[in-house]
């Protein structure tokens, strides 16, 4: 118990108090799913009021180079210059907001990147109004349904209490959202070319609602299956009339979690999840140890559909300002993941991400792509100081580009 308690507090150290304040919001869900591995109960929220202001920013040039967990960081969001984010919270009560004014090109952007009024009973249910990344899923490269790889979305939110039943807890989670758009189409989608060509004429729909539920059942504090589905929904034409229910599009998720009891600080991941009749596979393995961590996935890919778009569509599918809701290169590309969670120098703590996707494309030689991305987080004598760096190489009949995203940010606590 002292080796796991000295384990939960060296992870919080890295993960929550020197996370960068652009990314506290997927720092904090990589932190959860580090505490399951290890048996741990998550961290509850401090009820402790903070204020910090920060300075830096996030750009990408070149190929677009998306960073993993980074709350569309470098795409949805982009640009140098100052951040606000306060916590207070009384009673039940709870109100946090993280607030960037940037500087992208000739424009300065003012920008709520995650926000929260919320209400908690001392019963457990939960009511709030919120804009924050969601794990819907527990994969490497984000959530098979949510993650947070793209810049979250406000939403009306209700979690239940967990109800034991048996040797069962059970807790339920749903919500309903809207989207912006039409937006910016993920170069993961399939059909990419009729989707273009279908934006261009005008046949994309705006602003659609984003609606969900998630059944988590836990057993004997080893087992967590977990069951979720999502539905797009509404939105309007070029012309401002409401779509029909032909438009809508949905999405299911099954997984299930173990902790491996004959190897302390070891889980095993299985997930299967459906996208308009079409199914994805996703297996992994993580290790936790006292100052390192390590995941290997692996993600099979959607059945590409056949025949042509039934328009007018949500042609950008699930995913916000370019970047994917859910898993990182989208249900339709394949990928092999790894991981690594080492200390640093100085008490850092870092983070390597080494990914290879593959889309199957009907064409003699199937797009590849390969991503490295590196994080890195200190404390500094004012605050706390965070980096993240990644690159990208597409590779397609023997040409190959390379693409970069940056972020960092300086944060100041002022009390």
């Amino acid at each position: 118990m002292k080796r796991r308690a000295a384990l939960l507090g060296l992870l919080t150290l890295g993960l929550g108090a020197q996370a960068p304040l652009l990314q506290d919001g997927a720092v904090a869900l990589r932190r959860d799913r580090l505490d399951w591995t290890l048996g741990q109960e998550p961290l509850a929220p401090s009820s402790l009021p903070s204020f910090e202001v920060g300075w830096g920013g996030a750009g990408a040039q070149g190929l677009r180079a998306p960073l993993i967990g980074g709350e569309g960081l470098g795409t949805g969001t982009a640009g140098w210059g100052l951040g606000l984010q306060g916590r207070w919270s009384r009673k039940g009560l709870s109100v946090a907001a993280t607030a960037l004014a940037l500087r992208d090109g000739d424009r300065t952007l003012g920008i709520l990147q995650r926000g929260s009024v919320a209400y908690r009973w001392d019963s457990g249910w939960r009511l709030a109004l919120e804009q924050a990344p969601l794990a819907w899923g527990a994969g490497l490269l984000g959530g098979e349904l949510l993650g947070d790889g793209a810049r979250p979305f406000p939403r009306l939110s209700l979690a239940t209490a967990s109800v034991d039943l048996a040797a069962s807890r059970w807790r339920l989670e749903a919500f309903r959202g809207r989207l912006e758009g039409p937006g910016p189409l993920p170069d993961t989608l399939p059909q990419l070319a009729q989707r273009q060509g279908a934006a261009a004429a005008g046949l994309d729909l705006a602003r659609p609602w984003l609606q969900g539920g998630l059944l988590v059942a836990t057993f004997a504090e080893r087992l967590e299956l977990t069951f979720g589905s999502l539905a797009l929904v509404g939105g309007t034409d070029a012309q401002g009339r409401l779509t029909s229910a032909s438009a809508t599009q949905t999405a299911r998720l099954a997984q299930a979690r173990l902790r491996w009891p004959e190897v302390p600080g070891a889980s095993l991941l299985f997930s299967r999840s459906g996208w308009d009749g079409t199914d994805r596979t996703l297996a992994g393995l993580q290790l936790a140890r006292e100052s390192w961590d390590a995941t290997l996935e692996w993600a099979g890919a959607a059945r590409l559909p056949a025949g042509p778009l039934a328009l007018p569509q949500h042609l950008a599918g699930f995913s916000s300002r370019g970047d994917a809701l859910g898993t990182a290169f989208g249900p339709y590309t394949a990928t092999r993941s790894a991981a690594w969670g080492l200390p640093l120098p100085w008490e850092g703590r870092g983070r390597l991400l080494l990914v290879r996707a593959t889309t199957p494309l009907p064409s003699p030689a199937p797009e590849a792509t390969w991503l490295l991305q590196g994080e890195a987080r200190w404390r500094t004598a004012f605050g706390r100081l965070g980096a993240t760096v990644a690159s990208r190489r597409d590779t397609q009949a023997g040409h190959a580009r390379w693409g970069w995203s940056f972020t960092c940010f300086q944060a100041f606590r002022v009390f």
